[in-house]
């Protein structure tokens, strides 16, 4: 009897050995797999409420029953803080009380779900979403379409004995250009940004979109900056219309007032996030701070906006600028901006903004079409083909 008592708890250690041995091998692989959905989250973890929000919406409740699933988190949260970290979680996915079944369904949506909840950090601080995930590619994109297009023209006109220098060699003859007795033919009213009055129009656009464009492109992504250059591009060129009834248009200054417009939209919706930590000794988060921000962009308008003043009505000789057109775009970048671009905690307030912002936008887009359809001012319709060999 001794003897076959001391095998029975030979085979009931190796048991518990092998079963403990396949419990670490699961907090293991559970470590593993759930560490960079936790991770982004810091030493802080997942709030509690956020993540049983978001469970739910992804379908768990479907297949386990909600007070099953309050019961887990709240075991889950052992130190009572209404925070989850990784092990807590662990733990709780590992312990003996919870199914297969369980497991598989929590572990599999898991990552959708988190994925949905905002970092704490990124709530509080706006610098902590600046990042390359998409890279910057719009605006990449649209400085090589300005190039391209200022090369083959300038090639072009070189072939008819036309030079194109510093300041002049904008193809009047071209279907791209803004022309207001050809307002018929709408996408010039967009096309005209791709046109340059000379290499220092062009590389003075390309310099200032670059600049103030790559850095919205990594907070804001790619699709909204291209909405916002965009329609600040089209509202570039319908207040031109509207103030200049004679003259052609030609370059990007539009979308470039637009990237400003938006910078300010930005900044009056994530104020707060902005100076977060900014008076804390870090001399590039002062820099980056809501106020300095502000200080620079408006002083940057309203400098070049006046140099353009200057030289439109007082420098003889001087090339006309598309005052109005700078005005349109920068208004058009904050308008649009407020709504579309990314607010990190937006306020009731600031929602409102929005949409007052984007009917304003609305608003201006239709009286300056309506405008162009109406006034009787402009020159004769030139109904000739647009692209004279």
């Amino acid at each position: 009897m001794p003897v076959a008592g001391r095998r029975e708890r030979r085979v009931g250690s190796r048991e518990e050995v092998a079963m403990e041995e396949r419990r670490s091998e699961l907090i293991r692989e559970m470590e593993d797999r759930f560490r960079p959905m936790f991770d982004k989250h810091g030493r802080q973890g997942v709030p509690l409420k956020d993540l049983r929000e978001e469970l739910e919406e992804e379908g768990l409740t479907e297949s386990i029953a909600p007070e099953r699933l309050d019961e887990l988190l709240r075991r889950a949260d052992q130190d009572g803080d209404n925070r989850i970290r990784l092990g807590e979680f662990v733990r709780m996915m590992t312990g003996d009380d919870v199914q297969e079944h369980e497991r598989k369904k929590i572990g599999g949506i898991l990552g959708a779900a988190i994925a949905n909840i905002v970092p704490q950090s990124m709530r509080e601080d706006f610098i902590a979403h600046y990042n390359c995930k998409p890279p910057p590619i719009f605006m990449i994109f649209i400085s090589i379409a300005e190039i391209v297009v200022f090369i083959v023209y300038a090639e072009e006109q070189k072939s008819r004995g036309v030079a194109t220098t510093a300041t002049t060699g904008v193809p009047l003859y071209s279907p791209l250009l803004y022309k207001p007795d050809r307002r018929y033919e709408a996408w010039r009213f967009v096309t005209y940004m791709l046109l340059h009055q000379g290499y220092i129009h062009l590389i003075s656009n390309l310099v200032f979109q670059l600049l103030l464009g790559l850095p919205l492109e990594l907070v804001h992504k790619f699709w909204r900056v291209f909405l916002i250059y965009v329609l600040g591009v089209l509202a570039g060129s319908l207040a031109h219309s509207v103030t200049d009834h004679s003259v052609s248009l030609c370059g990007a200054s539009g979308g470039c007032y637009a990237l400003i417009g938006a910078h300010i939209a930005s900044i009056i919706t994530n104020w707060k996030e902005m100076n977060y930590k900014c008076c804390d000794g870090s001399i590039v988060r002062f820099l980056l701070s809501a106020p300095v921000r502000l200080t620079v962009f408006l002083v940057l308008s309203i400098g070049d906006t006046s140099v353009a003043v200057y030289r439109r009505f007082f420098e003889e000789g001087a090339t006309k600028i598309g005052i109005s057109a700078h005005i349109g775009g920068m208004l058009a970048g904050l308008l649009v901006g407020i709504p579309l671009l990314k607010n990190v905690n937006e306020l009731t307030w600031e929602k409102r903004l929005g949409w007052v912002s984007l009917v304003i936008y609305l608003l201006f887009t239709a009286f300056c079409m309506f405008f162009n359809g109406l006034y009787t001012g402009y020159p004769e319709t030139d109904w000739t083909s647009c692209c004279p060999a």
